[in-house]
């Protein structure tokens, strides 16, 4: 097989130097030539991701959360194979495939891993994704962008964020839920997840039973107050996250009672009232 990487020169603390020297390591183990490194915007990124997957059989992408959801969306992954080496800060998605190591032991597994076909998300036919959220994480995005330009990053940079946006700007949500034949109404949403493996990032375990398999959404809605919340908090990054009211469907629909910015793998999406959710059967190939 012929690999290409594509790197994001944005994700994570590493510097570009050490980044650029990983990742020749991982390029010599794989054969593969490194796209990306002049990218500055998330169009030329995607481009940049367009273009190296036409000259390979497997596109890695190197990055984070959000630079393997713009890749997805960029590519049609139904037909080209991906595989990803973590350079983010929180990687959900390193948790989820049970990486450990360094990037040149993560790329020798890639050389000898199989092809999986996984399920994604489908976003009002809009976006793909493996996680996305409507309630405290959006508003916890836009002050952690603050943080990251003071030059505060990592868990340090999304805890002070969690923590303003908690206290000081986030109002809770009500919300009419619709799936699969059924409807509820929550009250008081601190955050309503819809996720395709268990993993929000940093090792947080936050749907313990959601897998990229199934054919399922799986979906988690919290209204706990802080102390309960701080408690499930801390319990993810043990056993698994507790709290909130979880379900399993194959379609959800969403009305919110305020427009809402939808959090998709780390990235800011789009804000609306209303938004539909949906297994994309076996549209992400990976080599992991």
């Amino acid at each position: 097989m012929h690999y290409a990487i594509i790197v994001n020169p944005a994700s994570g603390k590493m510097s570009l130097d050490r980044k650029l020297s990983a990742l020749e390591d991982c390029a010599k183990i794989l054969g593969a030539k490194i796209y990306g490194m002049n990218t500055v915007t998330p169009s030329e990124f995607m481009a940049s991701a367009r273009e190296a997957a036409s000259r390979c059989d497997v596109l890695v992408v190197a990055g984070g959360d959000g630079a393997f959801s713009d890749v997805i969306n960029a590519v049609d992954t139904r037909l080209k194979a991906v595989a990803y080496l973590p350079l983010g800060s929180g990687n959900a998605l390193k948790y989820a495939l049970g990486y450990k190591g360094n990037l040149p032991s993560i790329a020798r597994r890639v050389l000898q891993a199989e092809i999986r076909e996984w399920d994604l998300i489908g976003c009002d036919s809009r976006r793909r994704a493996f996680m996305v959220s409507l309630g405290l994480e959006g508003t916890v995005l836009g002050i952690r962008k603050r943080y990251l330009a003071r030059g505060i990053t990592g868990l340090k940079a999304y805890s002070m964020a969690v923590l303003r946006a908690y206290f000081k700007h986030y109002h809770r949500l009500r919300a009419e839920v619709s799936w699969d034949g059924s409807s509820s109404v929550f009250d008081n949403i601190l955050t309503l997840m819809v996720f395709k493996q268990p993993f929000y990032g940093y090792g947080m375990r936050i749907i313990p039973s959601a897998r990229f398999d199934d054919r399922r959404l799986h979906v988690l809605c919290v209204t706990s107050g802080f102390f309960f919340s701080l408690i499930g908090t801390a319990l993810s990054f043990v056993h698994g996250n507790p709290l909130g009211y979880y379900f399993a469907p194959s379609n959800l629909s969403v009305q919110l009672d305020t427009p809402t910015l939808l959090q998709a793998d780390g990235n800011e999406a789009w804000t609306s009232d209303r938004f539909t959710f949906s297994v994309l059967p076996r549209a992400l190939r990976i080599k992991c």
